[in-house]
């Protein structure tokens, strides 16, 4: 087989469009370094020009950048061309006791590039690419980390690992995008499928395929997989040296990524060079298995252009009879329902995955088939925290001529913490544990659990008239207020803050180990008199590790209570574990407070919160309430 020479975008042209990659000779069951770097010479020796590292192609954190001293050190012992050696990093994953663990935080791709820069040896890096996106920081944030180091000289080209078309797009906001790098072999052709190596050809920059074989792991399976197998035998070639042809034979953009770890895979991958490739092979290929985008993706992979011609859209119109698209949009709990009703009653369609079910990218399908069929006002209410996520929604409603409104809700988290607390309330009459929350969002989709939300306020992308939006309209929270609410309350921690122990200990196992801290009864009696409620409300974790039963925390409650002779309205406590938090009730969620306002009417601005810890304080802002310090309280300060 005859691969011309061609031009890879800034590679360049490449006599042996291969690159080996350095994971397997960094990572656990690596070689001898002497021999990882005995192996990496043999490659450049026999021309291949493209070595691909990472970071955190290591053990763990603490051996971090051993792949890119690797590259350093073999290079510096190379007597050959080292100018044309182009080496490819990356950077955003990180390595804690050797799991991979992404990591795109600013913080984290600075640190890594200062120290890909001294493991390297250089002044400034060729390439880096983002390995993976962080779902626990915005797409946004790490493409803007790494633009400003480009800015700044440390960077000549960037790109995109394990990504896809709407990143890739949204990325090229920041930077211009020099290399995509993704998996693809005649096993996994789902990056051909999905455009990805169509976008690389249209962008002419080159796609790195890693796994070429399908994957250390799965690489037998090739010597019995019946694409390649009958094409093997012809050429009297290995099944593996026949899968390598196949992706070859692709041509540019595509350079396979291969991970050897001994001389003679290195020999065996150049063979695939020599494989006659014919249009007898591509054909019988072809009646097995395609490398061939699917129409959707072909189309995905165009530049996105906002059609001209569409409905101009005015903010604040509508609901109306025009076409258009709306994505209702905001963190789950932010009230979007009361505002899709009014659309539904004027006759939109609507598309929601919780009642549809599948993903969003099927929820997009079912928008272009809503369009092509006639449809032509539609609401769409999801939570869409990225640009990714409503990249294509945008693209199928212009595909059809439709603009798009976009109305964010922008409900702060707390109130929408307070919102599914109220929702779960009113479903159950009471609040839920995590296993309960867990086995009862089967069927109920509207009961998102905390870490969910926290992920989606951590990744939240503001949304922007530039992903192609016609108009945004961003709607404030505000919560109405029940006036039959008017009670005062007096919201109290317990240990640490009323109590502590005789014995030294963090919390009571007994009642007879609690005592009270000192003018604790005088203080609350005044607030008594002034018409406040009293009121415990307390983190006891120790029931769910098994330290403590809950009749003996309800003891011990009992017990301060006798020893304050107040009037204590009621015990509110969470026995549920302390990490990972996994419900509402545990402070610093505002479970417990939204659930005592609901049963006594509580006015939020006739309310204090008393506690010494730091989840105290954040319950209090959590719940809109204010907050005073237990030592500040207690010596007559609340005032």
């Amino acid at each position: 087989m005859t691969v011309a020479s061609a031009p890879y975008g800034v590679l360049g042209p490449l006599a042996r469009p291969l690159a080996l990659g350095l994971l397997r000779l960094s990572t656990e069951g690596r070689p001898p370094r002497e021999d990882a770097l005995a192996l990496i010479r043999f490659a450049l020796d026999q021309g291949i020009r493209l070595l691909d590292t990472a970071d955190s192609y290591a053990l763990d954190d603490k051996d971090f950048h051993y792949g890119e001293a690797l590259v350093r050190d073999a290079l510096a012992g190379w007597e050959g061309p080292r100018d044309e050696v182009r080496v490819i990093t990356k950077a955003g994953l990180a390595r804690p006791k050797g799991r991979w663990v992404p990591n795109g935080r600013r913080d984290h791709l600075r640190k890594s590039i200062e120290g890909s820069l001294k493991a390297l040896g250089v002044d400034r890096l060729f390439m880096v690419l983002l390995h993976a996106n962080d779902p626990k920081t915005p797409l946004e944030e790490s493409l803007g980390a790494l633009a400003e180091l480009q800015r700044e000289g440390k960077i000549e080209h960037l790109g995109l690992a394990n990504t896809t078309i709407p990143e890739v797009r949204q990325a090229e906001r920041h930077f211009p995008v020099r290399a995509i790098q993704n998996e693809l072999s005649v096993m996994s052709r789902s990056s051909a499928a999905d455009g990805m190596v169509e976008l690389a050809r249209r962008m002419g920059i080159p796609f790195l395929a890693h796994r070429p074989l399908g994957g250390h792991a799965k690489t037998a399976n090739l010597l019995k997989n019946r694409a390649v197998k009958p094409i093997a035998a012809r050429h009297k070639v290995t099944p593996h040296e026949a899968a390598l042809a196949a992706l070859l034979d692709l041509g540019p953009p595509v350079i396979p990524v291969i991970g050897a770890t001994k001389r003679a895979s290195v020999e065996s991958s150049l063979r695939a060079f020599a494989v006659p490739w014919g249009d007898k092979d591509r054909a019988e290929l072809a009646s097995k298995i395609t490398f061939a985008a699917t129409p959707e993706a072909r189309a995905a992979t165009e530049p996105p252009v906002t059609p001209e011609g569409l409905r101009p859209l005015v903010a604040g119109e509508g609901p109306g009879d025009q076409p258009e698209v709306v994505v209702m949009m905001g963190i789950q709990g932010a009230g979007k329902t009361s505002e899709v009703d009014r659309y539904l009653d004027r006759g939109y369609a609507r598309l929601n995955r919780d009642l549809l079910g599948g993903d969003l990218e099927g929820l997009t399908t079912k928008l272009r088939d809503l369009l092509a069929s006639g449809t032509r006002r539609v609401i769409l209410d999801n939570t869409y925290p990225t640009r990714a996520s409503r990249y294509g929604v945008i693209r199928a409603a212009h595909a059809h001529g439709v603009p798009v409104r976009c109305r964010h809700l922008a409900t702060p988290i707390d109130e929408a913490y307070a919102n599914v607390v109220l929702r779960i309330l009113g479903r159950y009459g009471e609040l839920l544990g995590p296993d309960e929350l867990k086995e009862l969002g089967k069927s109920d989709p509207n009961l998102p659990p905390p870490p969910a939300m926290a992920r989606w306020a951590a990744t939240f992308e503001a949304p922007h008239v530039d992903e192609g939006f016609s108009v945004v309209e961003e709607l404030p929270f505000a919560r109405r207020v029940d006036p039959s609410y008017c009670g005062k309350g007096l919201l109290l921690d317990v240990d640490g803050t009323l109590r502590r122990t005789k014995s030294g200990e963090l919390f009571p196992r007994d009642p007879d180990d609690v005592e009270l801290l000192p003018g604790r009864r005088e203080v609350l009696r005044r607030y008594v008199g002034d018409g406040y409620k009293l009121f415990f409300v307390s983190n006891q974790s120790g029931v769910a590790s098994g330290k403590l039963s809950a009749g003996a925390a309800e003891a011990a409650f009992q017990r301060t209570i006798d020893l304050l002779d107040l009037p204590i309205a009621e015990v509110a406590y969470c026995p549920h574990p302390a990490f990972p938090v996994g419900c509402f009730c545990r402070k610093p969620m505002p479970g417990l407070g939204v659930a005592l306002i609901e049963r006594h009417g509580l006015a939020r601005e006739q309310m204090i919160m008393v506690g010494d810890m730091e989840s105290d304080r954040d319950f209090a802002r959590a719940l809109g309430v204010k907050y005073v310090g237990a030592e500040v309280f207690f010596a007559g300060g609340a005032a």
